[in-house]
């Protein structure tokens, strides 16, 4: 299911060049800090240089999470999941530099000529491994556009620092955010953006941007609609956002709960899947981040209390960072596809229970089990934060994949045969794929324990594990296909 490179490989290029969205997870040092993850959607943003190094245009956002963490430490890694065709996730991991509006090496790469309504800094990323894994539990959706309201939004802001400079009410160097436009992107820079939620240095010259800039980008952009250079160059069809309410402030775009709010539970409830972030504490380790697909598979305890059903997979970083002594940090990301946009994070402190164990048992009981699954993750969520969502494309969701649970029953049954000839797991089965792939992340930190394996032995020979059977007549409804495991036409394409 995975494999590691020292650098992109020739046949992921074309690839990567075609997704729509992306996504990032950062991490500061501290154990008490929060890793973030965040949803970078807007086509024409990301770069290949080389096999070895990429790069993206920053666009502002409501907080400075990426910034600060490479400012402090450097760790990034970026991630790439397929929606249509065959199933696919590459993970580039490296480390980040950050170049902000207005910098030599800003303009370098972004004259302004090019650079978008609201671009922020350039973020550079020279790549240390990639690893590519299955992608089996990622679902199908179609993409259905770019949304117009980040450019919307970036232009009023831009177009009120612009207006300031004609009649010279704006310093070329501002010293304090009381000497800028209140609603300019100076004034949101020095605001929003000087700091992340943890204390860390944010954005530190941006504010600082020469008149000429401004002058630039405000020329082609025109206030509450796109430019026609703007919308040939991301292909965005006007008519697919008619609806769309254009807000004119960014501080909307961000706020922070202690638990989750009321009018979260059902969104989040109906979302397709998930991101999870997580990072070891070590500034060499690897910071993880995984799409995770939700149906039957997520679920909401209470306000500060949630878990999700942990699948196998080709790796094990999510266990071995939430094991890791002083560690536990998690950040699970949702956003909205459909719909008005949204992004929320929880942020908090997760806890593994492992196939086998009492605490799996009281969260799933035999017959609920998913095939494949390995754990139940518990997440104590201490900060909630929404924000706008308004670069995020919109994307039709079409189905569930079948792959991943094919997979994992084949690799049961395989053990379930074995033990019953031999007393022995088989070596193309699950247990075996565990103890090879799942014992220690790539950092070496632990993930699943040996003790695990032997749980789930004696599962195997007390004949109390259970698993999808062949038998389409006999097929259990459960988790994210509880209706048309066996036949669903989209999944006939693969």
């Amino acid at each position: 299911m995975g494999n590691f490179h020292d650098e992109i490989p020739s046949f992921l290029i074309p690839w990567i060049q075609k997704q729509e969205v992306f996504w990032v997870a950062t991490s500061p040092l501290s154990a008490d800090g929060h890793v973030n993850v965040s949803t970078k959607g807007l086509k024409g943003t990301f770069h290949i240089i080389d096999s070895k190094r990429v790069w993206y245009e920053d666009l502002t956002g409501s907080g400075v999470e990426t910034i600060s963490h490479l400012r402090e430490n450097g760790r990034i890694t970026i991630l790439f999941n397929a929606f249509v065709g065959p199933p696919r996730i590459a993970r580039l991991f490296g480390k980040g530099s950050v170049y902000e509006f207005g910098t030599t090496e800003y303009n370098e790469l972004l004259p302004p000529d090019v650079r978008n309504p609201g671009s922020r800094a350039v973020i550079i990323v020279d790549v240390e491994k990639v690893g590519t894994s299955c992608g089996y539990g990622v679902p199908f959706f179609e993409f259905k556009g770019h949304r117009d309201t980040y450019y919307n939004v970036a232009s009023r802001f831009e177009q009120a620092d612009f207006a300031a400079q004609q009649t010279d009410k704006m310093p070329e160097k501002p010293v304090n955010v009381d000497s800028l436009p209140q609603k300019g992107l100076r004034h949101y820079f020095l605001s929003h953006n000087a700091t992340s939620i943890d204390g860390l240095t944010g954005l530190t010259t941006a504010h600082e941007t020469p008149r000429a800039c401004n002058i630039a980008i405000t020329k082609r952009s025109e206030i509450g609609r796109l430019s026609t250079g703007i919308v040939t160059r991301i292909g965005i069809d006007s008519s697919v956002f008619k609806s769309i309410e254009l807000l004119t402030y960014f501080p909307a775009m961000g706020q922070f709960f202690e638990e989750i709010p009321p009018f979260l539970i059902s969104w989040l409830e109906k979302q397709q899947m998930f991101w999870t972030a997580t990072a070891p504490l070590s500034g060499m380790g690897h910071v993880n981040l995984s799409p995770k697909c939700t149906r039957g598979m997520f679920h909401i305890v209470n306000s500060q209390r949630v878990w999700y059903e942990d699948m196998s997979g080709s790796g094990v970083e999510t266990i071995s960072h939430l094991k890791e002594p002083g560690n536990g940090r998690i950040t699970i990301l949702f956003h909205a596809f459909e719909g008005p946009p949204r992004i929320c994070r929880l942020f908090g402190i997760g806890s593994v229970y492992e196939y086998g164990t009492p605490q799996y048992d009281e969260y799933i009981s035999p017959g609920a089990r998913v095939p494949g699954s390995r754990a139940v993750i518990v997440v104590d969520v201490h900060k909630v934060g929404t924000s706008c969502g308004y670069a995020i494309p919109f994307y039709e969701f079409k189905s569930h994949r079948n792959q991943l649970l094919q997979w994992a029953q084949k690799k049961e049954s395989e053990d379930d045969e074995a033990l019953r000839e031999c007393n022995e797991p088989s070596s193309k089965g699950l247990i075996s794929y565990w103890k090879e792939h799942n014992a220690r992340s790539i950092d070496g930190i632990p993930g699943l324990d040996r003790k695990t394996f032997e749980e789930v032995l004696n599962l195997f020979n007390t004949g109390s594990l259970s698993y999808i059977s062949d038998d389409a007549t006999s097929t259990r409804k459960v988790g994210p296909l509880a209706d048309g495991f066996k036949d669903n036409g989209i999944n006939k394409q693969m």
